[in-house]
């Protein structure tokens, strides 16, 4: 019992026995937390401590414990990580200092319309997961990736809808397949994902925009509700308090001069109109063929003088004033070049061209606001520029798209081609 007490040290004490060059056995067999006497030297490997079943060495006597049969105690296992941390060193520091970029160039680049042709729409890369992000990593990072392992992959499930914040340096999905939103911050290399908001779990998010003062609005069909978030944190500004009219809200846009929110109710087949708190305003449209009505409207985006809306069960694309005045309809149903088939998305760039995104054509066609087809790009696969049911689209300041390719459980970017950039002659045209 004396010797056994004499090894209930305090927490300084152990740290002290180690410092000193000891090195103290906890064979878990047989409980043994002996200490023997029988100094072999001075220094860090020079003090052996024995018992029944082990013999523990100092790290210049591993290769004779190993030659006698002994069994190594967890000691030596402990000096032999710091031993090889200590190598590990230049290289996992050598690693934490290089920032790779986050879409590599292509060489060649991928463009439509194809060579010699000059290029209109630029493919950038694909973001399907958080470690796309390249974030940097610490010495200690990479040095627990060296022992344990790197953490799994966080990915898109199923998303539906992207927006991009004003300064372009985050990116938000809204992912109804994994019930969650995920937020990419490009400049930070920081990746965020959201289950809930508040105290309310996401049952289906499935539609996003921007709101003012960097925020967002986002819509979850299955629960009816939309709340306004931080853009920067997620951090929940608002919930607003739904009228009772409002039955599936699937996509929204937010007019900021008026400070209202158009929300489609893809079951009423209308856009609801509301104001910051969520009130109903006015009802735009009902379930029809004509010019202002719906059937089973999905998306919706604005630009200064009204807004686009998917009218997906009649296929067309309709522009509204927003007081809900029509001001022009193209498409319809067919399998030919400018015919829609399953309309799923819509955005506008900074030269008023119309991008339409079908999931049966699995592309995307732009046209002019008169809804003359100029250039059609993307096809059914998985590779680069390829779709597999593509939905939401969101055109940035810089003119650039992203694009929810559903069903390969990704986002593709492109660049619009302006004409003053060196690989472009001119804009879009027709004929192209």
């Amino acid at each position: 019992m004396r010797t056994r007490d004499k090894q209930r040290r305090s927490p300084a004490r152990r740290r002290r026995a180690y410092d000193e060059g000891q090195v103290l056995c906890h064979d878990s067999v047989d409980g043994c937390h002996a200490q023997a006497p029988d100094k072999v030297g001075r220094g860090h490997a020079a003090v052996a401590r024995t018992c029944q079943r082990c013999v523990s060495y100092g790290i210049d006597r591993i290769t004779r414990d190993r030659a006698l049969g002994h069994t190594l105690c967890k000691g030596v296992g402990v000096t032999r990580v710091l031993f090889l941390s200590i190598l590990c060193m230049p290289i996992c520091c050598g690693c934490a200092s290089k920032l790779k970029p986050i879409f590599e160039p292509l060489d060649p680049p991928i463009a439509w319309p194809a060579a010699p042709s000059p290029a209109r729409i630029r493919y950038v890369g694909t973001i399907e997961k958080d470690k796309d992000l390249k974030p940097p990593s610490s010495f200690l990072e990479n040095l627990g990736k060296v022992f344990v392992g790197e953490d799994p992959p966080e990915p898109l499930y199923g998303p539906r809808t992207v927006v991009c914040s004003r300064d372009g340096q985050r990116v938000w999905v809204a992912d109804p397949g994994g019930r969650c939103l995920h937020l990419f911050d490009l400049e930070e290399r920081v990746y965020t994902k959201i289950h809930r908001i508040g105290d309310i779990p996401l049952m289906s998010p499935v539609g996003l925009c921007l709101g003012d003062a960097e925020s967002i609005y986002v819509c979850d069909s299955e629960s009816g509700s939309i709340h306004q978030l931080s853009d920067r944190t997620g951090r929940l500004i608002s919930t607003l308090r739904m009228d009772e009219d409002l039955s599936r809200p699937v996509a929204l846009t937010y007019r900021a001069g008026a400070d209202e929110l158009y929300v489609v109710d893809v079951t009423a087949h209308n856009i609801k109109v509301l104001d910051r708190s969520g009130s109903l305003l006015r009802i735009i449209g009902q379930r029809g063929t004509g010019s202002g009505e719906f059937n089973f409207p999905c998306a919706i985006t604005g630009n200064t003088d009204g807004f686009w809306i998917v009218d997906t069960g009649n296929q067309r694309i309709q522009k509204l004033t927003w007081s809900g005045e029509p001001i022009a309809a193209f498409g319809h149903a067919g399998d030919a070049p400018g015919d829609l088939a399953l309309p799923k998305g819509v955005a506008v760039d900074s030269d008023g061209h119309v991008y339409v995104v079908d999931g049966r054509f699995e592309n995307v066609q732009v046209f002019d606001g008169s809804g003359q087809l100029l250039l059609a790009f993307g096809e059914e696969g998985t590779g680069p520029g390829e779709f597999w049911l593509p939905s939401g689209i969101h055109i940035d300041a810089t003119d650039r798209i992203w694009i929810c390719d559903s069903y390969n459980r990704r986002i593709q970017v492109f660049d619009y081609v302006k004409e003053s950039e060196p690989d472009s002659q001119a804009g879009l045209s027709a004929g192209d």
